[in-house]
């Protein structure tokens, strides 16, 4: 159990990790489950673009939020002069949780009261620093690409050595 502590403990030590916390939103957590999922994992300006563009009423709490992490972790390097990188702060986690219900009451059938839920949420954001992903695309493409230097570069150095043999013949 100690062993686990401490790596919890060196891995918090080598990144820290910013956070921003939206609490008591009026809109279910279901419906801002949808967005929150559009963006976990993403980093920081991925993020924000994928929530500009989103129709989804969750979008702009998120994008709030996000920003609002981003803004806490430059607050954050700022007062203690860490050199931190915007550009590759990730959104390490995003957590959706429901909060509580207002109850309300509607007119039903034969005036008989029916109570209806107003769902609440809270909503984390968790902003780490980390290298940027390579995606499978890319990185096939780069594979792809350094093959085919690596096999020009062997035609030349076959070539190089077929010239000398050339002269020496004539």
């Amino acid at each position: 159990m100690a062993a686990v502590a401490e790596k919890k403990e060196e891995t918090s030590r080598e990144k820290p990790r910013y956070t921003a916390r939206l609490r008591y939103a009026r809109i279910s957590a279901r419906k801002m489950r949808y967005v929150v999922d559009l963006v976990r994992g993403k980093d920081f300006n991925s993020a924000v673009a994928v929530l500009r563009t989103c129709a989804n009423r969750g979008a702009p709490f998120c994008k709030k939020l996000i920003e609002s992490a981003y803004a806490n972790a430059m607050d954050e390097a700022r007062q203690k002069n860490l050199d931190i990188d915007g550009n590759s702060l990730h959104l390490v986690e995003a957590r959706v949780d429901p909060g509580p219900f207002i109850k309300r009451w509607r007119a039903s059938s034969a005036r008989r009261p029916t109570q209806i839920k107003k769902r609440l949420c809270h909503v984390t954001f968790v902003l780490q620093e980390r290298e940027l992903k390579v995606s499978k695309k890319e990185r096939a493409k780069q594979q792809k690409q350094e093959r085919q230097r690596a096999s020009q570069s062997k035609k030349q150095e076959a070539a190089k050595k077929a010239e000398p043999k050339q002269e020496e013949t004539q």
